[in-house]
């Protein structure tokens, strides 16, 4: 069992790059450091790719990179976690090797030892590919970049997104891009990084949150594609902390992508049944009452009307048949694989219903003055927590065992100050959010939950706790 909490790298990062990269860096002249949060998914999760609102606590912990210009055109990237680790830790690539279809980047960057620096390198490619540098341009020099990170990785708190967020902001700065560029815009480019280099489908929240979130209140996010609403500050004394599951988690795994194609799948069959009902009145159907988003979709009403049309599976090739595709651009229909698209579209839409009275609770809890309205709204919140944990596993098929077995052991320590929990991000293991009191009681019991679950699963949990303002408002300084 141990505690991350308040971990800033900046300091260890120049520490290190003096100690360890005298080689690389001139340390003669400034580098310019960069710092960018993980966060943890307090609600909504995977809906952000339907247009779900989203509500996301930008953390303590967070990636650093350190910047400084080379003389020739090559970008050297070095990790010290993977150093840490004894794995290769540095790549070395031309600028020009950048500006090259999303295909050959992410085969090139799909090499064994190669993905991470996919991250880094990736946002040079954004930046080109929307005219905001020119990788070809011939007085362009290269650079070196150092990374460390305190972000667990593959904990589901978005350790790729703090790392490409962190870089971005870098960049931005380096190439005096702030004026031409906001939080808003960083975050949508560092998504393509994920999507088109990396080559991993996932939505935008954690880029948002990793660039825009600020310390001590959830970053609301309305995915359509993103529309950012004001911070949600909690209620006095109550907090959202991370339990880490030790379980590996991956936005790249089969199950993620999987879900996510079948949730775009029963969009397409949705809408076909929209326009059967308009023709059968009458009226053409020529734009999609949804505007492209499951979210958008009344929940009463797809239980109604819609859900009786999906097929609990369907195979790939039979929806191709059908339907051709989805409008999804991150995943394609595999024609050999089975799809579970009900129970996939059954998660999205009532997601998205769970996260909007979330957040109504929360607010009235912050408004009660009688101990026990504000308990009862905290409950309540606490209960959409404990209900979207189980469509995470139920519907989404993004659950684990260890995960269940945190939620289990919240739910039955509520008593000393904890509220409610769930499974985060991606799934598939990762970091269970807690909302507790902010309080000794509180700590305590996450103590003895953490305890109970080592001895259950012989896994070590970890405490993750703390918040941090996002990269943008962060920014650089040079050292």
């Amino acid at each position: 069992m141990s505690r991350l909490i308040d971990i800033d790298p900046v300091p260890e990062l120049r520490r290190r790059i003096a100690n360890e990269l005298s080689a690389a860096f001139d340390l003669s002249k400034p580098i310019r450091y960069s710092r960018s949060p993980g966060r943890l998914d307090v609600m909504g999760g995977i809906a952000d790719y339907t247009g779900s609102l989203v509500c996301e606590m930008p953390l303590a912990c967070a990636a650093a990179v350190g910047l400084q210009p080379r003389a020739d055109r090559s970008v050297q990237i070095v990790s010290f976690n993977l150093l840490d680790d004894h794995r290769p830790f540095t790549l070395v690539v031309d600028l020009d090797s950048l500006d090259q279809s999303n295909e050959t980047l992410q085969k090139a960057f799909g090499e064994s030892g190669r993905k991470w620096a996919g991250y880094i390198a990736g946002c040079l490619t954004m930046l080109h590919r929307d005219g905001l540098i020119d990788l070809h341009e011939p007085s362009m020099r290269g650079l070196n970049l150092a990374l460390l990170s305190t972000v667990p990785l593959g904990a589901g708190v978005s350790s790729s997104a703090a790392i490409e967020v962190a870089t971005m902001m870098n960049l931005v700065e380096h190439f005096s891009l702030r004026d031409r560029l906001d939080a808003m815009k960083i975050g949508a480019m560092c998504q393509r990084v994920e999507n088109e280099i990396v080559g991993a489908p996932c939505g935008i929240m954690d880029q948002v949150t990793s660039a825009a979130g600020r310390a001590g209140s959830l970053l609301r996010l309305v995915c359509q594609p993103h529309e950012l609403k004001e911070p949600l500050t909690l209620p006095d004394s109550i907090r959202v902390v991370g339990i880490n599951s030790n379980v590996k988690h991956s936005v790249g795994g089969g199950e993620y992508g999987k879900t996510r194609c079948a949730a775009f799948m029963g969009h397409k069959m949705i809408l076909e049944q929209m326009r059967k009902f308009g023709a059968e009145a009458g009226r053409e159907l020529i734009a999609d009452p949804m505007r492209g988003y499951l979210a958008n979709l009344d929940p009463d009403d797809y239980k109604r009307f819609f859900r009786v049309v999906l097929p609990e599976t369907i195979l790939g090739k039979s929806f191709i048949e059908q339907f051709e595709s989805t409008i999804d651009k991150a995943t394609r229909v595999n024609p050999d694989v089975t799809y579970s698209v009900q129970a996939a579209t059954d998660h999205h839409v009532l997601e998205a219903r769970r996260v909007r009275e979330f957040v109504r609770h929360l607010e009235e809890a912050k408004l009660a003055c009688d101990p026990k309205a504000r308990k009862l709204s905290l409950d309540k919140s606490g209960h959409l927590m404990y209900a979207s944990h189980k469509s995470y596993g139920d519907n989404a098929h993004l659950g684990a065992v260890e995960c269940d077995c945190i939620v289990d052991l919240v739910r039955a320590n509520e008593s000393g100050g904890l509220c409610g929990a769930k499974i985060t991000g991606g799934g598939s293991g990762g970091t269970v959010a807690v909302l507790c009191d902010e309080s000794t009681l509180a700590d305590e019991t996450l103590d003895r939950v953490m305890l109970e679950y080592a001895k259950r699963t012989d896994k070590s949990a970890s405490l993750i706790a703390g918040t941090s303002d996002g990269g943008w408002w962060a920014g650089t300084e040079l050292a």
